[in-house]
């Protein structure tokens, strides 16, 4: 053990010397984990974020996941082709769950959602014309 110089005063922030360092353990034990967060990996961050609640929606709470889908889904029945292409190519990388009834029939999952923005973009194409007949008056 070391012995105090005559000059070294012992106390507040000055510990007595011979027990400053010890060996086989480290000045910081901690480092800088305590300001990171726990879990960095892009897919945990996606994940939280996509499963957090929207603000300012006072009667139902929607995940902004789900807020996500439903604009997609209306962007492609309202005809924009990237949202269509977009939606398509990510139908068969996920598991989509559809009606008993058209699986029964052997109609594939790409298959039915085909058929449902079919429907619905004839349902707005045909809304869309009545729209413009009572603004026209013919």
């Amino acid at each position: 053990m070391t012995v105090d110089p005559p000059d070294y005063q012992v106390g507040y922030k000055k510990p007595p010397l011979h027990t400053r360092f010890t060996k086989g353990r480290s000045g910081n034990p901690e480092g800088a984990r305590r300001h990171r967060r726990h879990d960095q990996r892009l897919v945990a961050l996606l994940e939280e974020a996509l499963d957090g609640r929207m603000a300012g929606r006072p009667r139902r709470q929607v995940t902004r996941r789900e807020a996500i889908v439903a604009a997609l889904v209306e962007k492609s029945a309202g005809g924009d082709l990237r949202a269509v292409k977009l939606l398509l190519d990510l139908v068969p990388k996920m598991e989509f769950v559809y009606d008993p009834v058209s699986a029964a029939e052997g109609q594939t999952a790409r298959e039915h959602l085909i058929e449902t923005l079919d429907r619905l973009a004839a349902e707005q194409a045909a809304e869309a014309a009545t729209r413009d007949e009572s603004v026209c008056g013919d």
